[in-house]
């Protein structure tokens, strides 16, 4: 279904190719386990979120997952390890698309600030509607969005977690976060709208 992906599937077999007690000793594989391990499909859908390509965003998510082992050793206990993991992954897929930009398309975190004002009033936004009825239209329009405000409705209207644990996760304010992604949601509502506006106007034509 769109972004979510096979439940525990790329868990089990990104930690089948990475082991990870050549980097951690005894207490911190423990602690990894507990700390990360439920987290790591998470790291995925992130990925996915921004790399569109499955293969793609494997690699990436990978890549993240490494440097999360590496790294965790640096990791002080009672941290927040969930928002830990995704800056290491908000920052690995920031530079692999910069990487692979092309010129003219959008910035990482351009504001949206001239599309939301294009975009109409404001909408009674519901995160059900990505979260439960996740479809291509849905994820065509999300795909339109610039990569960081993506990750944004990733984090917070699919998987659910706080303004403030994301923030933290995506390496900015929770003011930012919040206006970023009020923005966000008002443009993928106006793309949701054209696309059903189509959709209806084919079928009538079709039944004419």
């Amino acid at each position: 279904m769109g972004y979510n992906g096979p439940e525990g599937e790329w868990t089990r077999q990104t930690k089948d190719l990475h082991p990870v007690s050549p980097h951690l000793s005894a207490p911190e594989k423990l602690r990894f386990e507990a700390e990360i391990v439920p987290h790591l499909d998470v790291l995925y859908r992130m990925a996915r979120s921004v790399c569109c390509d499955a293969d793609v965003a494997d690699d990436v998510a990978q890549d993240a997952f490494l440097k999360a082992v590496r790294g965790f050793g640096g990791l002080a206990p009672g941290s927040n390890s969930r928002s830990w993991l995704a800056r290491i992954v908000q920052n690995t897929c920031r530079d692999h698309w910069r990487s692979r930009a092309r010129k003219g398309e959008a910035g990482w975190d351009d504001d949206l600030i001239e599309e939301a004002e294009t975009a109409g009033a404001q909408v009674d936004w519901q995160p059900a509607i990505i979260r439960e009825a996740f479809d291509d239209e849905i994820e065509q329009a999300l795909k339109e969005l610039p990569p960081r405000w993506r990750m944004s409705v990733q984090l917070v209207d699919v998987e659910g977690w706080s303004y403030d644990e994301a923030a933290e996760g995506l390496g900015i304010g929770p003011g930012t976060l919040r206006s970023g992604l009020h923005r966000a949601r008002k443009v993928l509502y106006g793309k949701l709208l054209a696309t059903a506006g189509r959709r209806i106007a084919q079928g009538t034509e079709s039944r004419e």
